[in-house]
């Protein structure tokens, strides 16, 4: 175990968190369904309740419910997160969250790609941008 990690391995996922961003990996097995990432949802957040997370969804997952995807984006599911990435093994859910993001310009730091480094990109940049906000904030006050 790398000694900056907390790792947390159950059935669903493996769950680590380094250096402030936390990466799911969901299980080959894992059906993607709501009650599913509600569950290691809660196991993050007694890992780590802040930064970016990134949830990679393997492509043989049998099954991924866009009601699943849909919770991960909500407001109870963003509390303390900067930024969430998932990437999904759908091209269909993809061109989804596109169309939400062209058409409703959501706040919400939360998007689904089909590749992990490009999605990591983005979370890494959406950190950036609420750090130096956050920097501004701090030097505004003193």
């Amino acid at each position: 175990m790398n000694e900056h990690s907390l790792i947390s391995k159950n059935k669903l996922a493996d769950i680590e968190v380094t250096m402030g961003m936390c990466v799911i990996n969901y299980h080959a097995s894992t059906m993607i369904d709501l009650g599913c990432v509600m569950r290691v949802e809660d196991e993050r957040r007694e890992l780590s309740n802040s930064g970016p997370v990134l949830h990679i969804i393997p492509s043989d997952s049998p099954l991924v419910e866009q009601e699943a995807l849909t919770w991960l984006g909500s407001d109870d599911a963003m509390q303390n997160v900067v930024a969430r990435a998932i990437v999904v093994p759908s091209n269909l859910a993809v061109l989804q969250d596109k169309i939400r993001w062209v058409l409703f310009r959501q706040s919400v730091p939360f998007r689904i790609f089909r590749n992990p480094q490009v999605a990591k990109g983005w979370l890494i940049d959406v950190w950036y941008e609420e750090l130096a906000k956050e920097k501004a904030r701090i030097s505004r006050r003193d």
